[in-house]
Parts: structure tokens; sequence; C-alpha cells
């Protein structure tokens, strides 16, 4: 569940609000390089870094997950 949901849902909010991956970089501090490898499924974050893409796109950590449909 994870694994698939996470990457689509991260790339898809990010567009959402229209930001690049260099955006998303600069405001929360985390690398454009793992911001891109976290959309494509290619590494997971750290919990810190789970935390602050939750709070960045104002989403649920389990919505971002995939464990629920709710967003907020």
């Amino acid at each position: 569940m994870y694994k698939e949901n996470f990457p689509i849902r991260m790339r898809a909010k990010r567009e959402e609000i229209g930001y690049t991956q260099a955006q998303v970089a600069a405001i929360t501090g985390i690398s454009q390089s793992n911001i891109a490898k976290y959309e494509k499924g290619k590494l997971e974050p750290t919990l810190e870094n789970l935390g602050i893409i939750a709070q960045f796109y104002n989403v649920n950590i389990n919505w971002l997950l995939g464990v629920t449909l709710e967003k907020e």
C-alpha cells in the first residue's frame, strides 16, 4: 500500500499546487534529488522528512501513505 501510494500522492499534491521539485526542496530543506527519488518510489523518506512533507502539503500522513482517503 505505502510503496504504491506515497510516490503518486506526493507528486500529485506538488503538481496540484503548481510547485517544482526545486521549489519544494528550497522550502522544506529536503534535497531536490531526494524529492525526485521519493516521487519515483526509489527512496523512502525518514520519519522526520515524512512529517515535513505532510506539513508542507497540509495533508494527513495517513493520507500521504495511502492508509486513508481523508487528506486532513
